[in-house]
């Protein structure tokens, strides 16, 4: 453990897991694309993180261990997020799949209907509905 981990709360560790996994699946492709490190920083910044925090977890990843959220919400926020990332560049890849869906699993959800849950994602997020509204049918059809 880090000694920096030790002065974080238990839910800004949560924080900083989730966007350490974004910078992961952005780089899973090979590189992190402009559009997307902006997504992470405006993702970084709605959550509460400096902008030091997110540097820190770009430039040092393998520093923030990884800390799956309590509530459905957060998780489905978090996969909400993790798809935004996989399509801010136009081109979803095979490696962002892989590793959306194995960080999916380490959240929590079942492994059974983690393909449904990212292409309903993806559904809903190229049709442009609303983010509240793609929570409110994830926790409708997933919870």
């Amino acid at each position: 453990m880090a000694l920096i981990d030790l002065f974080d709360s238990g839910d800004k560790k949560k924080r900083l897991s989730h966007i350490k996994n974004l910078v992961a699946l952005a780089a899973s492709d090979g590189e992190i694309d402009k559009n997307e490190l902006d997504l992470i920083f405006r993702i970084g910044a709605k959550v509460g993180l400096t902008r030091d925090e997110l540097l820190r977890i770009i430039q040092r990843p393998e520093s923030i261990s990884f800390r799956a959220p309590e509530s459905f919400r957060e998780k489905i926020e978090q996969l909400y997020d993790m798809v935004l990332i996989m399509m801010i560049d136009g081109e979803i890849h095979e490696n962002e799949v892989a590793l959306c869906k194995l960080t999916a699993i380490r959240l929590g959800f079942k492994h059974q209907i983690i393909d449904r849950m990212v292409h309903d994602v993806i559904d809903m997020l190229a049709k442009g509905l609303a983010l509240n509204i793609v929570l409110s049918n994830l926790e409708r059809e997933y919870a």
